[in-house]
């Protein structure tokens, strides 16, 4: 009977392990640190012989010895949340040094924090939004028109993407599809005569989309010889980029078959 206890507590401790692996992993968390979190909250409970293996939307929890216990969990969504990624570090802690604290309740407290989220969608939206028009006058668009009007077209192509990612589920689709609108927001108000050009609108709009963070955490992973996770990242960040640039060349490419000037 004590055995069968152990070996329940044994699953109990791995599905804690992979759920904690699962939401960094989504967050954008980088590999050697997801596999540092789990091992040691397998560790403070008495399970040292665990692997991890890990794929940009993949973990997989095994234990080495002879029961051979593995579990697995396959990342739909993925986004990069540095601040839930620090709170799932401090939970990780909290545990490791809490030896009373039952797995129930530690799981319990990680779905908490996977709803949990500081900000709003709204406020996501205007900081953006300002810090997206704070890039275009630093790259020339000095004046107070450019400002606002890159406000406006961070916040309507920001809506657009979240509201595109819902429907399919694919960030790159969502990118192509805000980035097109944002080229077209360029080139209308240019067309309109408010703008002179539209390429520090588009070059401010377009700051959100680029997938900076992501290609960082890529280099890290390659560095820390995570050569699988890493080598996925830089493909993933690259293909978005590469959306980016098709989208706004998309949208100037119909504007010059039209009889437009750029």
């Amino acid at each position: 009977m004590a055995e069968s206890i152990n070996y329940k507590y044994k699953k109990d401790v791995l599905r804690l392990a992979t759920f904690i692996g699962q939401l960094m992993l989504s967050n954008g968390a980088e590999t050697y640190r997801v596999d540092d979190t789990v091992k040691r909250i397998c560790k403070s409970r008495g399970f040292s012989h665990i692997n991890v293996f890990m794929a940009p939307n993949t973990i997989i929890v095994s234990d080495d010895r002879f029961d051979g216990y593995t579990f697995m969990k396959v990342i739909e969504n993925r986004c990069i949340n540095l601040n839930k990624i620090d709170l799932l570090n401090e939970f990780s802690r909290k545990f490791v040094n809490d030896i009373d604290m039952s797995i129930d309740d530690a799981i319990a407290e990680l779905k908490n924090l996977e709803d949990k989220s500081p900000h709003t969608q709204s406020e996501i939206n205007i900081w953006t939004a300002i810090g997206s028009s704070s890039f275009a006058v630093l790259v020339g668009g000095d004046n107070v028109i450019t400002f606002m009007l890159t406000l406006i077209t961070s916040v309507i192509a920001m809506i657009t993407y979240n509201k595109v990612k819902k429907i399919t589920n694919i960030p790159v689709f969502a990118t192509l599809v805000s980035s097109i609108i944002i080229g077209f927001c360029g080139i209308g108000l240019v067309e309109l005569g408010i703008l002179d050009t539209p390429k520090m609108l588009i070059v401010g709009s377009i700051m959100p989309l680029l997938p900076g963070v992501p290609f960082i955490k890529a280099i890290r992973d390659l560095v820390s010889g995570e050569l699988m996770s890493g080598v996925g990242r830089v493909i993933d960040a690259g293909v978005i980029a590469t959306a980016i640039a098709v989208g706004v060349g998309m949208s100037m490419n119909i504007y010059v078959k039209w009889g437009g000037l750029l």
